[in-house]
């Protein structure tokens, strides 16, 4: 970190004056707007990957914005100034928001930096200016910023409560939204507590969005580790409901769908036109409404989507939420009390609109096998799905369903989908990508996975340094003793080396012969 730093602030007057450029021609003045986007995309990725990877996958990230920009081992050299100046956005973005340190990295400071960023990339491009980024707000400016949030928060919070009549408001989020929901509906007299004699219950059968999977008016979440797929997964469920589209076989009733989507829009639209493209089914007039995020445990942030929700022509059958951290506002998710009101939030849209709330989450930090955050969000699910997406296969698995039997794990697949009449800047052809099914997989995929065990530590080291030797020889083999050398150099102990190597062969990663060792490809 203090080597990215150091690096950082040895380049920052040279990046600044190059980041700014003087607009005298039209063709100046293209790569500027290019410059302004790249850099405010980059932006809003920083502030993503501080919430959910940390600083040093930031850092990660910058230094390869490095070397897309600098390396001397760069394929697509250009001297076009367009492109050009898409990459050093990019670089520039990351290296403004490492400059500072970790410690300069709190939500308040990047949601003010974030905010610089949009009014600098929406001003007007003035010929002959110039017109560097925003640098990251000092103390005296984010104590300013977060009065102004305050100053906001109060008025939309004073409208919210007028929204809801002259009658007393309740301060929770939940009540709020609930005072909303009836205010227009029928009147508070009128929905008192009732008390049912349990033989007088009425039993009914499941109401199935998508058969085995998703049921209506329940409480869902799907996680899985970063770039896992589960994006795309709740796009195919969330297309499918709002077309009818069938699921494994089996129909689907249309219905209308609301996604929030809290990883922006303009991508948001690229993967949905990969599902209609690889389903074959359009989406055109279908009732599939999409929105940017909100924190719905704040009064504010959920009035806004009650609001949103009640402007459609009719309710929606589902509400997906992705991500959980998107929506979740300032609390921390392994707080019981801060998770018990967002789910508290989503109980209150659920219970009105008799609908489901689908939820996209990640996985733990240390356990891989479970959803982040308190207990509390899994003891309120009805029904919990696993993503994983490994050397066995992309695999849906069920971890709780409440009042169902639980699915079989379904295999999936995610495939590249080129969408047609779309091309970048330089001519080339925009891609997306779409779940597969397969169904005919499961087995197979449930069988590998049962045999195949995830390499530890050691092991990736020492398979990592047999291909990279094996790569570079002749003959496709690699001299065990070489190995052993470059795995000490690794940080291998020599006493680790053979039980190191011995697992590898047991897994079939590595056959060795003739104090050689090969890769196994099959």
């Amino acid at each position: 970190m203090v080597a990215m730093c150091a690096m950082t602030r040895s380049r920052i007057e040279f990046l600044t004056m190059d980041g700014a450029t003087d607009c005298h021609t039209e063709r100046e003045r293209e790569a500027e707007r290019k410059f302004r986007d790249s850099f405010t995309h980059t932006a809003g990725k920083v502030v993503a990957m501080i919430r959910d990877d940390g600083f040093a996958a930031l850092q990660e990230c910058a230094q390869k914005a490095w070397h897309d920009r600098f390396g001397f081992d760069r394929q697509d050299v250009s001297d076009d100034p367009v492109r050009n100046a898409a990459l050093r956005g990019r670089h520039h973005a990351f290296v403004y928001a490492t400059e500072a340190g970790e410690q300069a990295f709190t939500e308040a400071r990047l949601n003010a930096w974030f905010a610089d960023v949009e009014t600098w990339a929406s001003s007007e491009v003035a010929p002959g200016a110039q017109h560097p980024p925003p640098r990251l707000v000092t103390d005296d400016e984010l104590g300013a910023y977060c009065r102004m949030q305050e100053e906001q928060r109060q008025q939309r919070a004073a409208k919210a409560r007028a929204l809801v009549g002259s009658s007393p408001l309740a301060e929770t989020a939940s009540e709020a939204a609930t005072s909303l929901c009836e205010s227009h509906s029928e009147p508070p007299s009128s929905r008192r507590l009732q008390l049912t004699r349990a033989d007088q219950i009425e039993m009914r059968p499941p109401h199935w969005l998508l058969r085995g999977m998703l049921e209506r008016d329940t409480f869902a979440l799907v996680f899985g580790e970063p770039g896992c797929g589960k994006s795309f997964l709740a796009i195919d469920w969330a297309c499918r409901i709002a077309t009818g589209t069938p699921w494994r076989g089996h129909a689907v009733n249309a219905a209308p769908v609301v996604y929030v989507a809290g990883e922006g829009q303009q991508g948001f639209g690229r993967r949905i036109r990969a599902w209609s493209e690889h389903s074959g089914v359009s989406v055109e007039g279908a009732p599939l409404f999409v929105g940017p995020s909100v924190a719905i445990p704040d009064m504010e942030g959920l009035t806004e989507l009650v609001l949103a929700i009640r402007a459609l022509p009719e309710p929606p059958a589902l509400i997906v939420l992705d991500t959980l951290a998107r929506c979740f506002g300032g609390g921390d998710e392994n707080s019981t009390q801060d998770m018990s009101k967002f789910v508290s939030a989503c109980d209150v849209i659920r219970q009105y609109y008799r609908c489901t709330i689908l939820v996209v989450h990640h996985t733990g930090h240390a356990d891989k096998s479970r959803a982040r955050g308190a207990i509390a969000l899994k003891a309120a699910l009805d029904a919990e799905y696993r993503l994983t997406n490994n050397e066995v296969g992309m695999r849906l698995t069920a971890t709780k369903m409440k009042d169902a039997e639980m699915p079989p794990p379904v295999g999936l697949e995610l495939v590249a989908v080129e969408l047609p009449d779309l091309v970048d800047d330089y001519g080339n052809p925009v891609t997306s990508a779409a779940i597969e099914v397969l169904d005919a997989e499961t087995g197979a995929i449930e069988s590998k996975a049962k045999s195949v065990r995830t390499r530890g530590k050691w092991q990736d080291v020492g398979f990592a340094v047999a291909r990279r030797l094996i790569a570079t020889s002749d003959d496709g083999c690699a001299s065990i003793d070489v190995w052993r050398d470059e795995c000490q150099a690794a940080g291998m102990v020599r006493q680790n080396q053979h039980r190191v190597l011995e697992g590898l062969v047991n897994r079939g990663d590595i056959a060795v012969r003739d104090g050689a060792l090969r890769i196994v490809t099959t």
